[in-house]
C-alpha cells in the first residue's frame, strides 16, 4: 500500500505499521526472505517513513537508498532516522520513474506493485527495478495477493486486523481498495493476474521469479485469532525474482 499514486497523509499511513498484521505478518514474512543482509547495498523501494531502511541498517546493510514518491514521507523519513543518515539516503521519485546504476545486490518492496494497471506498466516497474540491481541481484516484495479475487464489499473478516478490504473482480486493472484503521483517505491498488506479474518480470529481465506465501510469526501467543487472516487466500502475498 505504497503511495505511488495517491497523496496520502504521511503520518497517518506511518502510524498503520503499528497494525497487527504489520510486524506479525508483514514484516515476519520480509525479514524471512531477505535471508542475510550484512554488507549489502539495499534499496528500499516505497520507503514511506523509512521504518524498513532504518531496520535494514540494523540488520546489517552497509547501505539504503530509500525512494519514495511523496516528499512529505520522504521528509518524515529523515526526521526519524536522523541517526542513520551516514548510511541511507533518500530520493522523492515515483519508483517506475526511478534509475538506478546497477550497483546492489537487493531491492525491498512493500506493496508497490500493485500499482500498475496493465502489463505494460508493470514492466515499467519492473524495468526501474531491475535498474538498480547487478546482474543476480535479488527482489523481494509484499503485495496484494492476485490469487485473491471476489465481487463487492466484503473483508469483513480484516476488521480485527485493522484494515477493510474491497476488490471488484478479476479484470486486469480492476481497483482494489484498502481503508486502514486511522486513514482517512482509501488506498487504491489494481489488480493484475499473477501471470502478468510473470510476464513482467520476464520482460524486465529477471531470469527468476516466485510466489511466495506469507507467514505468522511463531512468535505470536494468540494463533486463534489470525485464523481468519490466513481462511482460503489471504490478502497479501510475498515475492522475489532475481535478475538475470
Amino acid at each position: 500500500m505504497n503511495r505511488q499514486n495517491e497523496p496520502y497523509d504521511a503520518r497517518q499511513y506511518a502510524k498503520s505499521k503499528k497494525l497487527p498484521f504489520r510486524e506479525a505478518v508483514e514484516w515476519h514474512t520480509i525479514r524471512k526472505l531477505l535471508g542475510e543482509v550484512a554488507g549489502l547495498s539495499v534499496v528500499d523501494a516505497g520507503c514511506g517513513d523509512g521504518i524498513y531502511s532504518r531496520r535494514l541498517i540494523d540488520l546489517g546493510a552497509e547501505s539504503v537508498i530509500g525512494i519514495d514518491g511523496s516528499q512529505d514521507f520522504i521528509d518524515l523519513a529523515v526526521n526519524k532516522g536522523k541517526g542513520y543518515l551516514k548510511k541511507v539516503q533518500y530520493g522523492c521519485s515515483l519508483i517506475q520513474d526511478s534509475q538506478g546504476d546497477g550497483t546492489n545486490r537487493l531491492v525491498v518492496g512493500s506493496y508497490i506493485l500493485s500499482y500498475p494497471r496493465s502489463l505494460e506498466e508493470a514492466i515499467r516497474y519492473c524495468q526501474a527495478i531491475a535498474s538498480h540491481l547487478k546482474t543476480g541481484g535479488r527482489f523481494v516484495g509484499f503485495n496484494n495477493n492476485p490469487f485473491q479475487t471476489f465481487e463487492g464489499l466484503e473483508g469483513g473478516d480484516y476488521l480485527k486486523y485493522g484494515f477493510l478490504k474491497q476488490m471488484h473482480g478479476d479484470r486486469e486493472g480492476s481497483e482494489v481498495l484498502y481503508l486502514l484503521e486511522g486513514m482517512s483517505d482509501i488506498i487504491t491498488n489494481y489488480y493484475l493476474s499473477p501471470e502478468t506479474y510473470q510476464e513482467a518480470f520476464k520482460q524486465a529481465g529477471f531470469r527468476e521469479f516466485n510466489w511466495v506465501p506469507i507467514e505468522l510469526d511463531p512468535e505470536v501467543q494468540d494463533k486463534e485469532f489470525w485464523k481468519d487472516f490466513f481462511a482460503g487466500q489471504p490478502p497479501f502475498i510475498a515475492m522475489t525474482a532475481v535478475k538475470g
